[in-house]
């Protein structure tokens, strides 16, 4: 009976360290499992790689000079604070369709990615129709917080407008292309939101088409630097590479390979030590039995 909870006491920690070092091999295989199942789709008709591909890591202009919907001069550089990843959504407030898809379809994911406008990122709706009013920017926040039941991201979502050659500019800036036909009075524009780092950075740009909560919830968290999210999401997110071919985060060959390798110089050095400190306890028993004897 008494060599019971020696056995116990000499095989739990290996138990202990086998877990532990296969968690982050698994996990990753997990991860990449659940991608995997994301991907089957139908790809998106948009080139969105040269959008993903040559501004990454660019500045917004956000010195230009737009109004805000209680009609007041607003400067992103003044106002964004720098605590927040932020959400740039461009469009039109008049838009027949389009707009109000991407727009919708982001908002449905912030609120199942349980990301909130003040908490853990800025929303910023901004019109590049150069002759929408400050009226029609105000009726379309007020109507979009009461859809959504949400008056408390009011002081975190801004409804801007501007000058032509303002707004262009922004977009310009974040590689946002748009197209105005003046017959029509309609603008032809990518169905896509673009994250920045709370410095103002183009992180991501995200397609609403292809949109799920969780992509989103990543790409806030990527863009955060590491100011928003858990500790294990923070790393999860370390372990993804954005495919803007898919639109997802996807686990790389490289990191399969790294956490592998690193997995198995930790089990072969754990294991040395353990013959080693074995091998001292048998040295210390064979010498103690003689001066006992």
């Amino acid at each position: 009976m008494s060599s019971s909870p020696l056995r116990s006491t000499r095989h739990c920690p290996s138990r202990v360290l086998t877990r532990a070092l296969l968690a982050p091999f698994l996990a990753v295989l997990l991860i990449g499992g659940g991608v995997a199942a994301q991907n089957m789709r139908v790809p998106p008709v948009l080139d969105a790689a040269a959008l993903v591909s040559d501004k990454l890591g660019q500045a917004a202009a956000f010195d230009v000079a737009l109004v805000d919907e209680y009609g007041q001069p607003f400067v992103l550089a003044e106002r964004m604070k720098g605590e927040r990843p932020i959400v740039l959504n461009l469009g039109y407030f008049g838009c027949p369709g389009m707009c109000g898809f991407v727009l919708n379809t982001f908002l449905e994911r912030m609120v199942e990615s349980g990301m909130r406008p003040g908490h853990e990122l800025d929303l910023v709706t901004v019109s590049v129709h150069p002759k929408e009013s400050v009226e029609l920017a105000s009726d379309k926040k007020r109507s979009y917080l009461e859809s959504f039941k949400q008056p408390e991201w009011a002081l975190h979502w801004h409804f801007l407008t501007g000058a032509g050659d303002e707004t262009r500019r922004l977009a310009s800036s974040v590689v946002w292309g748009f197209r105005h036909d003046l017959e029509t009075d309609e603008i032809d524009h990518p169905p896509v939101v673009v994250v920045l780092s709370p410095k103002g950075v183009v992180s991501r740009y995200l397609d609403a088409r292809d949109l799920d909560s969780t992509t989103l919830r990543r790409a806030i968290i990527e863009a955060s630097g590491g100011k928003v999210g858990s500790f294990l999401e923070r790393i999860v997110v370390t372990c993804l590479t954005f495919d803007p071919n898919s639109g997802r985060y996807e686990v790389a060959a490289m990191t399969i390979m790294r956490v592998g390798g690193g997995v198995t110089v930790v089990a072969v050095a754990t294991m040395i030590f353990l013959l080693w400190r074995r091998e001292r306890r048998v040295r210390a028993t064979a010498v103690a039995a003689p001066m006992s004897a």
